[in-house]
């Protein structure tokens, strides 16, 4: 089976696990693996001073400003080559942000499919503090920064998703089942040729 999607979107509450469906999917299809969170970790762990702007804003739990998560991601998507799948984790994570990857996506001529998977707050807590404890993470390391982070997530990602399933562009993923059932799930979910 080969989809006739060239950018898959993963969303979802932080803690959903977008990101390792998004390395189990990239890796399936060999596409390539793009991650906001894996780009700014990296930022935010350089002795520069844009890493020093980044720790601040990050550590905090609040989003870094749309045209850097933009940049990034535009960096990524227009440098990819032909016909080569991309799998999105964290981006967009703004109402703008999803209105520039649709308007990008159009004039590219590039069809992209969103997956949300959904993930109960009270599951996401336990999976965050338990990835916080094994990854030493500091965004998500107390109750506190966890619901800080949900917090942003519902002021500024819900909407996203909102705007995806008014496109049509959207299904949503139960993903509180095993690994194996979600990447099921998300594979029979996109369109395919």
């Amino acid at each position: 089976m080969t989809p006739r999607t060239n950018t898959l979107l993963l969303t979802g509450r932080p803690g959903s696990g977008k990101g390792t469906q998004a390395k189990r999917i990239a890796e399936k299809f060999g596409w390539t693996y793009f991650s906001t969170g894996d780009k700014f970790r990296d930022l935010r762990n350089s002795d520069t001073e844009l890493g020093a702007r980044v720790r601040a804003v990050y550590d905090s739990g609040a989003l870094l400003p749309d045209w850097f998560a933009t940049y990034l991601f535009h960096e990524t998507l227009l440098n990819q080559p032909a016909g080569t799948g991309l799998v999105c984790d964290g981006y967009p994570r703004s109402l703008g942000q999803a209105q520039t990857f649709v308007e990008t996506h159009e004039w590219l001529g590039r069809p992209y499919q969103v997956i949300d998977l959904e993930v109960s707050p009270v599951e996401v807590a336990i999976r965050m503090l338990k990835r916080s404890q094994q990854e030493h993470r500091p965004d998500s390391a107390t109750e506190e920064a966890i619901k800080a982070r949900l917090t942003v997530y519902e002021q500024h990602s819900a909407p996203v998703i909102d705007f995806f399933q008014r496109k049509g562009t959207l299904t949503v993923v139960n993903g509180e089942v095993s690994l194996e059932e979600v990447e099921a799930a998300i594979i029979a979910a996109l369109p395919t040729a």
